[in-house]
């Protein structure tokens, strides 16, 4: 099994309030009576919960997990849905084949789609023939945020930039200043396949002078045409990526090159500035500012609800 899934996960996403009822709010205005409904990660099966609440007529409901979908299939059971959902042990890179789909709800994602796999079970039903024409997608669109910061890696005396995730809450604490305000790097619409793999340049506007040593990468999930969700404390949190320390002007324009695989998570993420320049800072190798909490390690793969 390539993703990271357990009761613990499950445990954080139901207590992710904003992101669940966010999606309980999608649903109850997406799902109309007697659709059929195809849960793609279902963890918990809160999602195909809402579904079926909404009045669904039948719920298919997938996880990877054996243990996991025995959790759900519990839960579907002892809330009194037995008869609408049912839950099975699939992987959501190679779903069925389903015919009749109304709607589709999903939420494999994490920051910027680079370590779980809502991509890959996305384009896996658009070449199955599960999403057609009048295929409703909970969620339908996907926008990669970024914002350029100052940022302070320093560790108990020690410099020590890399990829935090902001599963703790200092993690954001630690920006000492913005440099540019959130940019809209990449507009993702999931009626369509998803190109895997990203390779995109990044023209950023800069708000302020100041030195510039990170990256905030943030999302913004529409879940209808309407009503769109940014970050939860268990989806699409931030991600801090480091960069080599540069001075930048306010009025200036930084440009950046941004690569990735979707899916194959931030081992093979790369962002960097376009062009060396002579200016570029040189930090020392020991930090001077005081010490602080250590934030969480950085983002593994997760499997969702």
């Amino acid at each position: 099994m390539d993703v990271f899934s357990n009761l613990m996960v499950i445990g954080e996403c139901l207590l992710d309030e904003p992101r669940t009822r966010a999606f309980e709010r999608a649903i109850a205005h997406s799902v109309k009576p007697g659709d059929r409904v195809l849960d793609v990660g279902t963890g918990s099966g809160i999602l195909a919960m809402f579904s079926a609440r909404a009045g669904a007529s039948h719920v298919t409901a997938i996880d990877i997990a054996a243990d996991i979908a025995k959790f759900a299939r519990n839960n579907v059971e002892n809330n009194g849905y037995g008869n609408v959902i049912d839950v099975h042990e699939c992987d959501g890179k190679q779903p069925p084949v389903l015919r009749g789909i109304d709607v589709i709800t999903m939420e494999l994602m994490d920051t910027w789609l680079v370590a779980e796999q809502q991509a890959h079970a996305l384009n896996a039903l658009h070449a199955n023939g599960t999403i057609g024409n009048g295929t409703r997608l909970i969620p339908h669109r996907y926008q990669c945020l970024i914002e350029l910061v100052e940022y302070d890696f320093s560790f108990y005396g020690f410099r020590m930039p890399f990829v935090i995730q902001a599963r703790n809450h200092t993690v954001m604490k630690r920006i000492r200043r913005s440099v540019s305000r959130v940019h809209l790097a990449h507009d993702l619409h999931f009626d369509k396949p998803l190109h895997l793999a990203v390779d995109r340049h990044l023209s950023i506007p800069i708000d302020d002078d100041g030195l510039c040593n990170a990256a905030v990468l943030t999302a913004r999930t529409f879940l209808t045409a309407d009503f769109a969700i940014g970050s939860t404390s268990d989806m699409n949190m931030p991600v801090i990526v480091p960069l080599p320390a540069r001075r930048l002007r306010r009025g200036g324009v930084a440009t950046l090159d941004v690569s990735y695989s979707m899916g194959a998570g931030f081992g093979s993420f790369g962002l960097a500035w376009q062009e060396a320049e002579s200016s570029d800072v040189i930090l020392p190798p020991r930090a001077t500012s005081g010490l602080h909490v250590f934030p969480e390690a950085q983002p593994g793969i997760q499997q969702r609800r």
